[in-house]
């Protein structure tokens, strides 16, 4: 079994866990950051950063051009419409706020739609670029013991199964709300674990002539014959449509691409050229840990608290 001796062992590369390891480096502390998915996020999840997380971005020295050019403009991503269908009629529209020049005042970075599978490989780009940072894709974390001075940790390279030895003064665990660190101390979360659980369906289309004269990020489709939501990851390509279900009755595998090009129809009120890009199902939850790690061991992002994406903070 070979051995890496580095500072910081940090697990999980979301948002949380790359800039965790560009902060560091801003210090000039070196991390090895391991993530068992083959590469960054692929199918949409979160989609809002707040001005807070763009104002350590920039202070970091990440590439605020290539960040700003992933965002949505406010023009297309400005309201919270509430309709019949997406193609029938307007019940009422809201603004997402925070996101108008008067925000200036207060931030040279305000408020985005940056879906986060737009987001990550920025900021894989970016954590290729500093010799600080080691950056593991298709790398898994199995077990961590710690003593006075450091965390001796096992990782797996999953492409030939072989084990390593991490030495590490700290490990950070960012590896997300069914995090393997986490359940390793026995540290429990508190909170209802399922508000509600949907499907998510990622749909390749141009929705634009629909909703041109009612542009907007989210739209709620209030009919009960096809309730759910439409997020617009971009209008013209690339919209999620959410679907309640009931994971005691069905699961996923019940939904085959028929079935869920079906439910976006109906949801929208009429045929349109669609393709089925992806799908997954996920739950609402509001939880926070019992302790955010212990010893040299410390949670962060969602292994230690989940928000309701609803007035939450995703990954933020």
């Amino acid at each position: 079994m070979s051995r890496i001796d580095v500072p910081f062992l940090i697990v999980g590369a979301g948002p949380v866990g790359m800039i965790e390891a560009v902060l560091l480096a801003t210090r000039g502390r070196a991390s090895l950051v391991l993530e068992r998915r083959a590469g960054p996020q692929t199918a949409p999840a979160a989609h809002v950063v707040n001005a807070r997380t763009f104002e350590i971005c920039r202070q970091a020295g990440l590439d605020m051009q290539a960040i700003e050019a992933a965002c949505k403009n406010p023009e297309d991503a400005g309201h919270v419409r509430f309709v019949t269908r997406l193609a029938g009629e307007e019940i009422g529209h809201l603004p997402f706020e925070r996101q108008g020049e008067e925000c200036l005042r207060y931030t040279p970075t305000p408020l985005r739609n940056l879906s986060q599978h737009r987001f990550e490989p920025i900021l894989a780009d970016a954590l290729g670029k500093l010799p600080e940072v080691d950056l593991r894709y298709g790398w898994q974390w199995e077990s961590s013991v710690q003593d006075e001075e450091g965390v001796t940790s096992v990782v797996r390279d999953l492409a030939t199964d072989e084990t390593h030895e991490v030495r590490s003064r700290y490990v950070i665990a960012a590896d997300g709300a069914g995090s393997r660190v986490r359940r390793s101390l026995g540290i429990e979360m508190q909170g209802p674990p399922r508000i509600q659980s949907f499907l998510m369906i990622h749909v390749g289309a141009d929705l634009r002539e629909l909703v041109k004269e009612r542009l907007g990020v989210l739209h709620f489709v209030m009919d009960p014959e096809a309730s759910g939501a439409f997020i617009a990851h971009d209008i013209d390509r690339e919209w999620v449509y959410m679907h309640e279900f009931d994971p005691d009755q069905e699961s996923e595998e019940d939904y085959d691409d028929d079935r869920c090009r079906e439910l976006v129809t109906r949801a929208i009120g009429q045929d349109v050229p669609m393709t089925i890009l992806h799908k997954g199902s996920w739950h609402m939850s509001s939880q926070v840990a019992e302790g955010m790690g212990e010893g040299r061991i410390f949670l962060a992002g969602d292994a230690a608290h989940r928000f309701p994406p609803t007035g939450g903070l995703g990954l933020n």
